[in-house]
């Protein structure tokens, strides 16, 4: 069973030479994000749909179309991108797009063989792990008479010990929660809505130009805030943080689930529940879709905070200033639930 992994008690200074280095590469990336984008030749302007699959990505699509288009959601408020099952309304939808920007096969398989039906100029913005997960999904496809009843009786034995399922494989498929790998997707994004409205593209290199200063300030503004708590230990409901607890160098211990559609087994419940009792935890988060009473019953009678964060930006409305704002109210509720 995979283990929840422990942060190193270091914490990394708000001022890290790191994260000047990060910004310094972003700022290159940007000008050659800029300069790619030039020999795009005029066009009519017309009407056009960009789609995102999840809206954490439409947060960021909408900082960049602000005065160009607005960007339309695939999935709605609750839908998990894990196990998603696409409509006839769905498939509409992509059919009619010009633009559309997913995370890739790693996180929304369900769209991997759709998107290849369309027309539209389609992006993953996981593209080394797009090719991975493709590969392996073609070697299932070979063998899956061969192996079926062999992984059905592995699934069952690994999640009776709580295991996972839904390992992804080391690879980080929320990238949209690190600030710098935020500004480096909207760099891609911003490349093909270039070659798609070719006739606002200076209306989109400025909104580019914008994000990535915004982002800036406010990494600044998240990094100071989370200082003080960098040691406190924590646990997520949800394996989908590494992003943001990486970048701050906050002191995550584990997490309850991989796949927040499953529930942990008994012994990954005993491990936390062993961990909260002895007080290397202060707090543990949850998230508003999912079912809360497991948390409640392992924290039952202890000293411990509860706080609820959400990775795919439930409710939050499309707008140019969206995707920071929600990074900031992010930071806040880990404070929240960490500080003394």
């Amino acid at each position: 069973m995979r283990k929840p992994s422990a942060l190193g008690k270091g914490s990394i200074p708000s001022d890290r030479p790191a994260l000047a280095s990060g910004w310094k590469q972003l700022a290159s990336g940007l000008a050659l994000a800029v300069a790619a984008a030039l020999p795009a030749v005029a066009q009519a302007a017309e009407s056009a749909a960009v789609v995102t699959s999840i809206r954490p990505l439409g947060l960021i699509a909408a900082a960049l179309t602000e005065g160009v288009s607005e960007p339309d959601i695939l999935l709605a408020d609750g839908a998990s991108p894990h196990h998603y099952a696409l409509k006839p309304s769905d498939m509409r939808r992509l059919m009619e797009a010009k633009v559309v920007f997913w995370v890739g096969p790693a996180l929304e398989q369900f769209l991997d063989k759709p998107l290849s039906r369309t027309e539209a100029q389609t992006l993953a913005l996981l593209p080394s792990s797009a090719a991975a997960e493709e590969h392996d999904h073609e070697h299932e496809e070979e063998h899956a008479d061969e192996h079926a009843d062999e992984h059905d009786a592995e699934h069952e034995a690994e999640m009776a010990e709580g295991g996972h399922d839904h390992d992804h494989g080391g690879v980080n498929v929320h990238p949209w929660l690190d600030p710098i790998t935020a500004v480096e997707m909207a760099q891609q994004m911003h490349r093909v809505l270039v070659e798609q409205f070719p006739e606002q593209q200076a209306k989109l290199d400025a909104n580019l130009e914008r994000f990535t200063g915004s982002m800036q300030q406010i990494d600044q503004q998240i990094s100071a805030q989370l200082a003080p708590v960098r040691e406190r230990g924590f646990f997520v409901f949800h394996d989908a943080y590494d992003g943001f607890v990486g970048h701050y160098g906050l002191n995550q211990l584990g997490y309850f689930t991989v796949d927040p559609a499953r529930k942990p087994g008994a012994k990954r419940l005993a491990e936390i529940r062993h961990q909260l009792e002895e007080q290397s935890a202060v707090c543990v988060l949850s998230e508003p879709q999912f079912n809360v009473a497991v948390v409640d019953a392992i924290t039952d009678g202890l000293n411990v905070r509860q706080g609820q964060v959400d990775p795919l930006a439930i409710g939050w409305n499309l707008s140019a200033t969206a995707y920071g704002d929600y990074l900031l109210d992010l930071a806040e509720r880990f404070k929240n639930c960490l500080e003394p």
